[in-house]
């Protein structure tokens, strides 16, 4: 998976085969397919080791007992955030397929992986929420799962993001999503019962990094 990345990073997702991934290791073609069916496969594997890796960035915030339900929320959703803005390059390069418009059996799968993973995790911190009377939603498990679908909803918006090289095209594209995520915020502060404006998912930053990202061609590395 280390060597898909960085194969990925240096020549493209479509430049880089299987054959080369197994020749970076050192292993056999049976060996990749122990593991994995496909390339796909790949991909799905790193989306939900990306998000194991954001987890852990969260995970000292999220078990400090000095810190209520929406701290926790508000820090782990701010966690993925700088995470994403960190490391748009590398994401523009291993998931950018994932974002094609032909690829939405990819994009799903992949969400489903991701969701294996973040969607206990929200929904711990929601009951836990509700235990402090911090939230007010009375089915914490479907809260979380409706959160995560609205999060994942933008796709045909970043899709679009992804494939134009127009930089005033990308500028009024990047102003519609940070609008529909303000909005989103605004629907996630409804099912918790939290005071409008409390949840914060649009982020500048991000997107002006993913901006470089796409302004420069996957390099040597």
């Amino acid at each position: 998976m280390d060597a898909a990345q960085r194969l990925f990073a240096r020549n493209g997702y479509d430049s880089t085969s299987v054959s080369q991934i197994i020749a970076t290791v050192g292993v056999s073609k049976g060996a990749f397919y122990h593991h994995f069916e496909s390339k796909e496969d790949l991909v799905e594997a790193l989306a939900c080791r990306y998000a194991r890796q954001t987890s852990a960035l969260a995970e000292a915030e999220l078990a400090d007992p000095t810190l209520d339900a929406f701290s926790k929320l508000a820090g782990f959703l701010g966690t993925i955030r700088r995470h994403k803005t960190e490391t748009a390059a590398e994401l523009r390069a291993t998931f950018e397929p994932m974002f094609r418009a032909e690829n939405l059996q990819l994009f799903e799968r992949t969400q489903r992986a991701v969701g294996e993973v973040v969607r206990p995790i929200l929904t711990r911190i929601i009951v836990e929420g509700v235990a402090e009377q911090t939230f007010d939603t009375p089915d914490p498990e479907g809260a979380a799962e409706t959160i995560l679908h609205l999060m994942t909803s933008n796709r045909e918006l970043i899709v679009e993001l992804y494939q134009t090289r127009d930089r005033l095209h990308f500028e009024r594209l990047s102003q519609r999503l940070l609008s529909k995520m303000e909005y989103l915020g605004t629907v996630i502060d409804r099912i918790l019962g939290l005071p409008e404006g409390s949840i914060e998912l649009a982020d500048r930053s991000a997107l002006d990094a993913l901006a470089c990202a796409l302004d420069r061609p996957p390099t040597a590395a």
